[in-house]
């Protein structure tokens, strides 16, 4: 009896399975989809700080960024009247942020539709979304479904009264540090803008980060939302004195500059935004896209200079562009096309993707818009499109 219970003990000795090294274990989970690594984050304590590991994430990012993913489009809709609150919203609003099925990047899919989500001036980076409602910031990662209010900004820049006061804010990622940092800038200006006093203020996205003060002398206000590219956060501005200015900030280094845009742009209105353009910051100009189907583009290059081309619009495509409805650029795709949506909303509801390469435009009905977002007053629903572009990120959140 003795022999043969030691015998099964060898036995079972035998079938215990040797462990997988810590290098598998990592490559395993990043080829896993990321709704399991959320999941699997109660497996055990190791795995959880694995997971939630800035290492991972970047691992994750890096790996899903290589799969076959379809581009999703986001839509944020807003009904809020903005109110002078830093911290909390005293007015009853509605938001809600729609995103694009993986079947189709036209249809907006009801299941991931994500009620009190979504705001204002939508910014996408490396699978992150910012967003504010009325002057307080939050980021918002879609793939973990997890959300985050940023603190308030403690400005005094708001104690005296002026014609106007606004709150803007940026996000930027610094490859070498890989930090995430959120900018915010104060604005306050006189009639007409002829007086603009501004503050700057930057957070470090991580545990632990808060508001720290930025100098920069050369006051402005932010006319139009940014892009980040290789680590530095472009935006047009105007200062009051010169209304086509354009602000880079480094990241990294946290230093701004100003530089003049071209002159022969028109004032930074709506007809004119900031995209990123084969890897380079960008200016386009589609003022005369609905009468003329003229598009300008303007490109800064290494050297600080600026090279144009234009766009003529073939005769056969003008129909696709109506006169009679405003439009504002919302971003590009990674394959160079522009996003142009019409305002107000309108059922049916239609965007147009300008191909800036083979200089082709179409037209593309939106699907999965809730009705009753159209049956509500004109200027009451603000909306805010952008797209994203196989960028997966399970970077967990916090401050």
């Amino acid at each position: 009896m003795m022999r043969r219970g030691r015998k099964r003990k060898r036995r079972r000795e035998d079938l215990v399975a040797p462990e997988i090294p810590l290098d598998l274990q990592i490559e395993i989970l990043t080829r896993l989809p990321a709704r399991s690594l959320m999941r699997f984050k109660c497996v055990s304590k190791l795995w959880s700080s694995l997971i939630r590991s800035r290492f991972f994430s970047n691992r994750y990012h890096k790996v899903a960024s290589t799969r076959p993913r379809p581009p999703r489009l986001y839509m944020s809709l807003v009904d809020h009247l903005k109110c002078n609150s830093m911290e909390i919203c005293q007015n009853p609003r509605e938001t809600v942020l729609l995103s694009s099925s993986s079947s189709s990047a036209n249809s907006f899919d009801q299941a991931l539709t994500m009620p009190g989500i979504g705001g204002r001036n939508m910014v996408i980076l490396r699978g992150l979304i910012l967003y504010f409602v009325c002057r307080q910031a939050c980021i918002y990662n879609p793939t973990t479904r997890q959300s985050l209010t940023l603190p308030a900004v403690k400005s005094n820049l708001f104690a005296k009264e002026s014609f106007r006061q606004s709150v803007l804010y940026f996000l930027g990622h610094d490859p070498v540090l890989d930090q995430y940092k959120v900018v915010c800038t104060v604005v306050r200006s006189s009639k007409r803008y002829k007086k603009i006093t501004s503050e700057h203020w930057v957070l470090v996205l991580e545990a632990g980060g808060s508001w720290k003060r930025i100098e920069f002398d050369k006051h402005h206000l932010p006319t139009r939302p940014g892009v980040c590219i290789n680590g530095v956060i472009y935006y047009m501005a105007s200062t009051g004195l010169f209304p086509r200015a354009i602000v880079s900030f480094d990241v990294r280094s946290e230093e701004f500059n100003m530089f003049q845009a071209p002159r022969v742009l028109p004032e930074l209105g709506w007809p004119v935004a900031f995209i990123e353009y084969a890897g380079k910051p960008a200016i386009i100009d589609h003022t005369l896209l609905k009468c003329e189907g003229l598009v300008d583009l303007w490109v800064l290059e290494d050297a600080g200079k600026w090279s144009t081309k234009s766009l003529v619009l073939k005769p056969c495509q003008m129909h696709l562009v109506d006169n009679k409805i405003n439009m504002t650029v919302e971003g590009i795709t990674q394959n160079g096309e522009v996003i142009f949506a019409y305002r107000p909303l309108i059922y049916p509801y239609y965007i147009l993707y300008y191909d800036l390469q083979k200089n082709d435009l179409r037209k593309v009905r939106i699907r999965g818009i809730p009705k009753h977002w159209f049956r509500k007053p004109d200027g009451d629903a603000r909306f805010f499109f952008k797209h994203m572009d196989k960028s997966e990120s399970i970077m967990h959140l916090e401050i």
